[in-house]
């Protein structure tokens, strides 16, 4: 059965999709600089003071060395951008095409659609996940590293995405019930004949409709 039109489900993970399209422009990682490291680059600090030109390098880098470095998802995923750029495309496109935007030449089934909305969202939030367990630089540079705000809204954004696929996805409770089940079980005749009496008395006599008991012998 296909059906134009949106459910709850597609509008839910339509406004997922979008959130994180847009977290892809929205800095998912900062890198903010220790004051230790800042203080060696000055005129007092370790590299700071020689006089020659190493030193001259450490002062003007401290000098244009801003308090922290933020890095947004296209410059910061190393590929997994691309990734989450096309899952929520797809989503998107076939939340469109769910709704009838292409005319008849298209029809999705609402429940198939469903599925395959969830699918990329699940993708979607294992790619955030991963980034949000590994950060760049390794263990290494872990307190130097911080979350942005792109990251949770990309992360808010597959959540939706997911969850909005899974409701699409729901098949209502009497959709499955075959018109024989939802009759109650009408679909068997009920057998109920008219049995004719064995022992009966001849139509017009005495005690008809009546069985005489059985005598014995």
């Amino acid at each position: 059965m296909t059906q134009k039109g949106l459910r709850t489900g597609h509008v839910v993970a339509l406004v997922g999709a979008l959130l994180t399209l847009v977290s892809l422009w929205r800095p998912w990682y900062s890198v903010t600089f220790p004051q230790a490291f800042r203080d060696a680059l000055t005129g007092s600090g370790q590299l700071g003071q020689d006089p020659g030109m190493l030193g001259q390098l450490a002062r003007g880098l401290a000098s244009a060395l801003p308090p922290s470095i933020e890095a947004s998802g296209w410059q910061a995923l190393n590929g997994a951008d691309v990734a989450l750029c096309a899952a929520a495309g797809a989503v998107v496109l076939v939340i469109l095409a769910a709704a009838g935007a292409f005319g008849g030449a298209v029809k999705v089934d609402p429940y198939a659609c469903g599925s395959a909305i969830a699918a990329a969202g699940g993708g979607a939030a294992i790619l955030v996940v991963f980034h949000v367990v590994h950060k760049p630089g390794g263990a290494q540079a872990s307190d130097w590293v911080h979350y942005g705000q792109g990251l949770w809204i990309a992360a808010t954004g597959s959540g939706a995405m997911l969850a909005g696929g899974l409701m699409a996805a729901a098949r209502p409770k009497d959709a499955a019930r075959t018109p024989a089940a939802s009759a109650g079980g009408a679909g068997f005749a009920r057998l109920d004949p008219e049995l004719p009496p064995v022992f009966a008395a001849a139509p017009g006599t005495p005690g008809h409709g009546s069985v005489p008991p059985p005598t014995g012998r």
